[in-house]
């Protein structure tokens, strides 16, 4: 099938959306991309020192593109980033893939049919959009009672590069995800003073496991009834971890196949071991702010210089789709192949399937393409 040029459009040139570009290409239509960044890859760029990838090279490649054979099977920030530039040149964006380097400002419905993409300089029409502008936007923080008048420093974790600038610092770090976590590692093993609040206990893993990765055993796992998901977990959990309840680190208040459909299981970057050897103390969650203090939900309350909010990002969709194709800045649609409307469908913005979303990038792709060629054959 070959569809006219520009009549598909993609938004985004990431990870999600390149995997979405390599799957339309395979089908033969080339769809024409909107990219605003100075450099393909620059979000990766933009992510703390030593930062890795938590799923595997090999699973999770732009497909039909392939990467330096120098790069590990657990790509730095700065490897992957490269990864994104050149699967985007070897797919042919900015090439035979168009590339319109502007920021895009609203996606719109068009009165006679397709959609209106809209940047700062022009408005465009396209017959199908893929929006793929990534799940880390925008950097969410609680609305804390007593956080505007306190004198505490307030920074989220989007900002954070390396622990050099909190030497010397009390450090409370507010999440108990990935990036949480792998943050107060990275403080405590420069000697900061840090305290985790953990809300909820999660479900912890390790990125290599049992003579393999966690990567493959969770593309393996993906039919796999709930029961199963669950005992695995708990087995996962008692042997890769022993002793998670006497460091306070357990029982989990989820279970594993709860955790699988949103933002997959903790990966242990040493922050266990941190917790065992006193280097990171853990208490309960943020309730409010009293001046040089922060009052958990225990009652208790912790003095610290600084908080630095783990504490997620959202893709912000409301800032450029119709409002009745969002829900608190998410898509509505959660199903494959996430169509949101007629015509406008959305890629890397799903719930995870327990695989931390890169290799559930490369399927999106393909079951994307699927349905873009069905609609352009309905014609």
């Amino acid at each position: 099938m070959t569809a006219p040029q520009g009549s598909v459009a993609v938004v985004g040139v990431g990870h999600a959306g390149l995997c979405v570009v390599a799957a339309l290409r395979r089908v033969g239509v080339t769809p024409v991309v909107y990219d605003d960044a100075g450099r393909l890859g620059d979000t990766w760029r933009a992510r703390w020192d030593g930062l890795r990838l938590n799923t595997e090279r090999d699973l999770s490649l732009v497909p039909d593109t392939s990467i330096d054979p120098s790069v590990g099977r657990w790509p730095t920030a700065t490897e992957w980033a490269d990864h994104i530039e050149s699967a985007a040149q070897q797919l042919g964006v900015g090439g035979d893939v168009g590339r319109i380097a502007e920021r895009v400002v609203a996606v719109e419905r068009s009165p006679g049919g397709g959609w209106l993409v809209r940047t700062e300089t022009a408005t465009r029409i396209h017959e199908l959009v893929v929006v793929a502008t990534g799940r880390n936007r925008l950097g969410v923080r609680p609305e804390w009672p007593g956080v505007d008048d306190c004198d505490i420093e307030i920074v989220h974790s989007s900002t954070f590069r390396s622990s050099a600038p909190f030497v010397g610092r009390r450090v409370l770090v507010v999440g108990g995800g990935n990036s949480g976590t792998e943050i107060a590692h990275l403080l405590a093993e420069t000697g900061v003073d840090t305290t985790l609040s953990m809300r909820s206990r999660p479900v912890w893993s390790k990125r290599e496991l049992f003579g393999t990765t966690l990567t493959r055993l969770a593309v393996r796992s993906r039919r796999l009834p709930d029961r199963l998901v669950d005992v695995s977990g708990r087995l996962m959990q008692a042997v890769l971890f022993r002793g998670l309840r006497d460091a306070g680190l357990a029982p989990a208040d989820h279970r594993l196949s709860q955790v699988a459909h949103a933002s997959g299981a903790t990966l242990d970057s040493g922050f266990v071991d941190d917790v065992r050897s006193g280097r990171v103390t853990v208490v309960a969650g943020v309730d409010r702010f009293d001046a040089g203090s922060v009052v958990l939900d225990d009652g208790s309350s912790v003095e610290v210089d600084v908080v630095l909010a783990a504490t997620g990002f959202r893709p912000a969709l409301d800032e450029i789709l119709p409002g009745d194709l969002v829900r608190d800045g998410w898509p509505v649609v959660t199903e494959s192949p996430f169509e949101q409307a007629p015509g406008l469908f959305t890629a890397g913005l799903n719930p995870a399937r327990l695989t931390a979303f890169h290799p559930d990038f490369i399927t999106e792709g393909i079951e994307i393409a699927t349905a873009v060629t069905d609609r352009l054959g309905a014609r």
